[in-house]
């Protein structure tokens, strides 16, 4: 009785190890993936530099592209995806109603490129923008000024 015990207790363990084994090796593939478009990324960074592209998709089916920073010591999520057609013909008013939908009322400018901040009330922020015909999406774990938004988003290359 003892001994199978042991036995299943190892067992266990062996089909516990492949497990975190296969879950690993999937995100070293999610991870090791680059955009099918030519992104934008902060001024002296490069994407290694950033940790990797990590590849999702929305729950409509759109492939979007995200890496993490960090902007005056707050995490920073950036995805990146192509400007979605709707969006071409009409950028102002979609970029005003994705905004909406974000809560991102505040606008600031950075350098002509227009940028939407949501701040919830715990501190994360919700900031949108686009350029070179994609859209870009930033969540901030804590609160940051405008003008390192600004500052921020005007790296962007």
């Amino acid at each position: 009785m003892f001994f199978t015990a042991i036995a299943m207790i190892l067992l266990g363990l062996v089909f516990l190890g492949i497990g975190i084994y296969q879950v690993h090796s999937s995100k070293a593939d999610e991870t090791n993936v680059a955009p099918n478009f030519e992104p934008v990324l902060p001024q002296g960074k490069t994407i290694d530099s950033l940790g990797g592209w990590q590849k999702l998709n929305s729950p409509s089916g759109d492939v979007f592209y995200v890496f993490v920073d960090t902007v005056s010591g707050v995490t920073v999520n950036v995805s990146q995806q192509q400007l979605p057609g709707k969006f071409k013909g009409d950028l102002t008013n979609k970029m005003t109603e994705l905004s909406r939908a974000y809560n991102a009322n505040n606008k600031l400018d950075a350098d002509g490129v227009r940028v939407y901040v949501g701040t919830s009330a715990k501190g994360p922020q919700s900031v949108l923008f686009s350029k070179n015909g994609l859209l870009v999406l930033m969540k901030s774990w804590a609160t940051l000024p405008d003008s390192a938004w600004i500052a921020y988003v005007k790296s962007f290359q």
